[in-house]
Formats: structure tokens, C-alpha cells, sequence
């Protein structure tokens, strides 16, 4: 589980774990061991519920703190792993997912010895059709990557079984993209 949780729906940010980070995130001065998760919600309902899950039920009415475009957008350029989220039984990459392809490949052209790989959250148990979509999607988001300019031997593929992800039980509509450094030879 991340340090700092923050969840976004409709454009909007807010901190729904990590409070006691608060003051650092806001003025940049996070220690590098500071991990930072950002959830993408559908619905505002699922931003309130991941801040009860965090932090507790509230006392009175209220929302969690808000948090600045300009403090998110400085986070995910600092942020070396990133997730395309997919709709249910969709692997069309919307704009958001476009976005973050396009990020990692333009982080990626400054950091040509690291190496990116594309990772399904996948159930062992589970039924063919949703590994064949995740395969599907993680394909899509390698295609793009390489459209984007990163050579196709610098991406690799992994698999993790669901529940590897704290509190998000979408992580079968997702692929996430970490960047890690290459191996000595």
C-alpha cells in the first residue's frame, strides 16, 4: 500500500490517504521513500469511499483535501510507474490512457538505459477470455509505446495475480507500466 493515496474523478484530485504527508506533498519536499498511489473513480462516491477506507469514517459532513493541478501534474512527471485503466470488457484506450502512454514515452527518451514493463494483474484460476483481453491490452499499450518511440526490445511483460494491489479490486482492467533500471552486465 502507498504512503499517499490519492483518488481522482471528473479532472479533480483529492488526498484520501497519507494526511500526515500532507504538508511535504504540497511543498515538494516528500522523502524519495515516500511512495504515492493515484486512483483513477469513476463515480465521486468511490473517492469518498477509498477516504473512509484510509482514513477512517468522518465525523460530519465534508470532503478530503483537494489537491492543486499543478501539485498533481508535478507528481506524475516525478512518478516512474503508471497504470492505463480500461473500461469493463474494453480494451479501447481512452484519452487519459493516451496521455499516460505519451508520458512514459516522453520520460523514456530522456531515460534511454531504463527498461519498461507492461504488467497484467491476472487471477490464475480464472477464466480464458479475461486473460485473452488483458494479453489484448497490454499489447495495445506496447503498440503504442513503440507508435510513441521506444524500441520494442526495451519492453518487457509481467504478470501478477489479483489482490496484488491494495485496496483496488480493478486491477484486472488495468496494465501498469513501471519503469526500472536496467540489469549490470
Amino acid at each position: 500500500m502507498a504512503d499517499i493515496t490519492l483518488a481522482e474523478f471528473n479532472g479533480r484530485v483529492w488526498l484520501v490517504g497519507g494526511e500526515p504527508f500532507l504538508d511535504d506533498l504540497l511543498a515538494n519536499t516528500l522523502a524519495p521513500d515516500v511512495s504515492i498511489e493515484l486512483v483513477p473513480c469513476e463515480h465521486k462516491s468511490e473517492v469518498n469511499r477509498l477516504w473512509i477506507q484510509h482514513c477512517g469514517e468522518q465525523d460530519g459532513f465534508g470532503d478530503p483535501w483537494i489537491i492543486h493541478p499543478a501539485i498533481v501534474e508535478r507528481i506524475r512527471r516525478s512518478n516512474s510507474d503508471y497504470s492505463v485503466f480500461f473500461a469493463e470488457w474494453s480494451a479501447a484506450i481512452d484519452k487519459d490512457g493516451h496521455t499516460v502512454i505519451a508520458s512514459v514515452a516522453s520520460w523514456w527518451s530522456d531515460n534511454k538505459t531504463m527498461l519498461i514493463d507492461l504488467v497484467e494483474f491476472l487471477d490464475p484460476e480464472g477464466p480464458k477470455s479475461i486473460v485473452d483481453l488483458s494479453r489484448l491490452r497490454a499489447q495495445l499499450v506496447e503498440e503504442g509505446l513503440i507508435k510513441a518511440g521506444v524500441p520494442a526490445d526495451r519492453i518487457g511483460r509481467a504478470i501478477r495475480p489479483t489482490g496484488a494491489v491494495a485496496g483496488d479490486a480493478r486491477e484486472s482492467q488495468r496494465i501498469d507500466i513501471v519503469v526500472r533500471a536496467t540489469e549490470p552486465s
